[in-house]
């Protein structure tokens, strides 16, 4: 990375896109601060023996620990947890946690941030009710709003913003199979009948790497994702994978949302977002940018076999 960061520093190195970012720099021989709160966790002590990298303990509640892992480092990756706790105001604390100690550290050649879109203005979601009231204003899917908020916070960095789209892996954790009658097995997603936006977790890492080679992307918004595929497209993927017949079940988002687990309505209205901006969210996750910055884009079907997928 001649022309980029030599040392990067990596929120959230023990979790899924931190832990993606830090493989992906690993592999291009950059050195890695791994910036965890509990570097005694086994997951902390795997990356500390690993050539080129080196653990340290921060807490994105805390400015002064977060200006202590930043020292040295010359790049950034940046990213924090709204669905640990579900508070959109402590997650834009955190963001601003975060600038304020990059600020304060200085150096920085180029930073990149996941985020995503601001769901609360746009025209397409007139329809979709009023999730959160904050300082902010109004709104409508909390974890996508916060973060498009907290791009403020950085601004005066070398930032490049990079807008994810929905995990391939959440189905090892969000999304279930259920078994029915006929001994198949069936997900229920208000996905629509036409493609979205799907990203495996290794190419967060591949194209935030190829984003930080590149100075001219600063100032810059970009989209990430893997593939473009339907919902009977995700579900032959999955059978495939499993040699499990395994088929999608389409409901509308207003019935999601009424399904009664914590996250129902942020959910349900994401995927309305997904659905409804079709076009505008597709275009800017346009698959040729996406490998034209991280290489060749992952296998889904080899994703759902490295993945505990979710089956009752």
């Amino acid at each position: 990375m001649s022309t980029g960061p030599t040392c990067v520093g990596v929120l959230g190195a023990t979790g899924q896109q931190g832990g993606s970012v830090l493989r992906a720099l690993v592999e291009q021989g950059t050195s890695v601060v791994a910036i965890t709160r509990n570097p005694e966790s086994e997951k902390a002590k795997a990356l500390a023996g690993m050539a080129g990298v080196e653990v340290r303990k921060a807490d994105l509640d805390d400015q002064a620990s977060l200006e202590a892992a930043f020292t040295g480092c010359d790049g950034a990756f940046v990213v924090a947890n709204f669905w640990e706790g579900m508070d959109v105001t402590k997650e834009m604390n955190q963001y601003e946690n975060c600038a304020k100690a990059l600020k304060a550290v200085g150096g920085m050649k180029h930073i990149v941030m996941t985020t995503l879109e601001e769901t609360a203005t746009h025209p397409k979601m007139e329809d979709a009710k009023v999730i959160t009231t904050h300082p902010s204003g109004e709104m409508k899917v909390p974890h996508f709003d916060g973060k498009n908020r907290s791009h403020k916070f950085f601004e005066g960095l070398p930032v490049t913003f990079l807008y994810t789209s929905c995990f391939l892996e959440n189905f090892g954790s969000f999304f279930t199979m259920y078994k029915q009658a006929d001994e198949t097995y069936q997900f229920t997603l208000p996905l629509g009948d036409g493609p979205i936006a799907w990203t495996i977790l290794s190419d967060v890492g591949k194209m935030t790497v190829g984003i930080l080679r590149r100075p001219e992307l600063i100032g810059q918004t970009l989209g990430s994702a893997s593939l473009h595929c339907s919902g009977a497209e995700l579900a032959a993927h999955l059978s495939t994978a499993t040699g499990k017949t395994i088929k999608y079940q389409a409901v509308p988002w207003k019935a999601f949302a009424e399904f009664g687990f914590p996250g129902a309505d942020e959910l349900a209205q994401m995927f309305k977002f997904f659905t409804d901006t079709q076009e505008e969210f597709l275009g800017i996750r346009d698959l040729k940018r996406c490998e034209e910055l991280g290489g060749p884009l992952g296998d889904p079907v080899a994703t759902f076999q490295s993945v505990a997928l979710q089956f009752a």
